[in-house]
């Protein structure tokens, strides 16, 4: 085999594996925005109370995001297309996913978690954005115990459960966070267990 040929396979072969790994990221679809950019965007306008700006970009952004999953999946580790926590990749990419890190701060804080503050509170403001996309995503007919009551009565949970981790993380305090943490574990598995296939 010349080496022409073995350029030309390497070359084919990276260009497919770069467009799967374009094509698996979620991405809403038809704007050709990304669905993290979105979350920040209203995460932002929650922040600063902007209640008209997140209905009507949480509107919009909805019409857009072709399956729920894409928009669940930045709870994964950052590592697996997630958010993480904050704006910078933590020390240990397994733990730097919000569910992860959400699950193990309701059981136990570590001490040097007031260090941890601004990435958290902005974490926060980042669930209550996925809340509001997912209110604007909600279902249109009722399937069983699957009514759009039961969804947006989640998504409003949500919301203020981000808001509440928000608030918790700017304390610094240990037991507010873990408190706030488990508070969002809990809404999410009551959400689950009723949606989640």
């Amino acid at each position: 085999m010349t080496a022409k040929i073995r350029y030309l396979i390497v070359g084919t072969t990276l260009v497919a594996m770069l467009g799967l790994a374009y094509l698996s990221a979620p991405v809403l679809a038809g704007e050709g925005k990304d669905i993290p950019a979105t979350v920040r965007k209203i995460a932002e306008m929650i922040k600063k109370k902007d209640d008209d700006g997140v209905k009507k970009t949480a509107t919009a952004a909805a019409k857009n995001i072709e399956e729920l999953p894409d928009l669940m999946h930045m709870f994964r580790p950052r590592n697996k297309g997630g958010l993480g926590i904050g704006e910078k990749p933590m020390a240990n990419p397994t733990k730097d996913g919000l569910e992860v890190y959400l699950r193990d701060l309701a059981r136990d804080v570590p001490a040097t978690i007031a260090k941890q503050s601004e990435a958290l509170e902005t974490s926060g403001y980042w669930i209550a954005a996925m809340a509001e996309l997912g209110h604007a995503k909600a279902p249109t007919k009722n399937m069983g115990k699957k009514t759009i009551k039961a969804w947006t009565d989640g998504m409003t949970d949500m919301r203020a459960a981000g808001i509440a981790f928000a608030k918790a993380a700017t304390t610094k305090g240990a037991q507010e966070i873990k408190t706030a943490a488990a508070k969002v574990n809990a809404t999410c598995n009551n959400c689950h267990s009723v949606f989640k296939d």
